[in-house]
């Protein structure tokens, strides 16, 4: 079993340069979790129990401040998370809901934190994981800064195009209400932009928009 969580947890960036014997430390504090889809990982508001090294599937980050609610974003495995959160001692600012079922590792927090201090190789790759997370997250604030609605959904059905086989058509796997809180926009505002796509080389159909223009597409994503 030991052998089995080393291999896995060598599987994840984060833990690539950490030594074997950090590694064996950390296996007693390891928990095997599964989890069907719409569960919440962790806790929003809450100090992590845990670093997740998500194994399989993908999850939304959500937060809420009084009745509103956003989806910061959504990120598929391999990933691991909460790890600023555990070396800081913060309250998660957001919380991490599956959107299938998923698998994952995850660590006690204690356990990852003395780690961290005794192993200079983990602590470089936990620096590389957060400046990677902190580019990220500055990305996604310009987007919603500088690019319309229009463009934002745009640029989302392209990327989806770019990891598909099939670069004609894109299917929504999880709600348009979900699709609409990870753009930073209104439910309502998202169907009335499925309407606009038409003119743009999209028609929609339910879930399902299938690319008729891809130029078109692409004048639209890029402004």
């Amino acid at each position: 079993m030991s052998e089995a969580i080393i291999a896995i947890l060598r599987t994840f960036p984060l833990f690539t340069e950490a030594s074997e014997a950090t590694l064996g430390t950390l296996v007693p504090h390891c928990v095997f979790q599964s989890y069907s889809a719409g569960i919440e990982i962790n806790r929003h508001g809450e100090p992590p129990r845990f670093v997740h090294c998500l194994r399989t599937s993908s999850v939304e980050a959500w937060s809420r401040i009084n009745v509103s609610e956003t989806i910061l974003l959504a990120v598929e495995a391999p990933v691991v998370f909460e790890v600023a959160t555990a070396v800081r001692g913060s309250p998660s600012p957001v919380s991490l809901i599956t959107r299938d079922a998923s698998e994952s590792l995850a660590i006690e927090t204690g356990a990852f934190l003395r780690a961290l201090r005794d192993d200079a190789g983990l602590c470089y790759a936990a620096l590389e994981h957060s400046s990677r997370s902190n580019l990220l997250l500055i990305d996604r604030l310009l987007d919603q800064k500088l690019r319309s609605a229009e463009q934002r959904l745009g640029q989302w059905i392209l990327l989806q195009l770019s990891r598909s086989q099939d670069k004609s058509v894109v299917r929504l796997t999880y709600s348009k209400r979900a699709l609409a809180l990870e753009l930073g926009m209104t439910p309502a505002n998202l169907s009335r932009l499925f309407n606009v796509l038409r003119d743009h080389g999209v028609d929609v159909d339910g879930r399902t928009m299938t690319i008729t223009d891809i130029d078109r597409l692409r004048t639209l994503a890029e402004g």
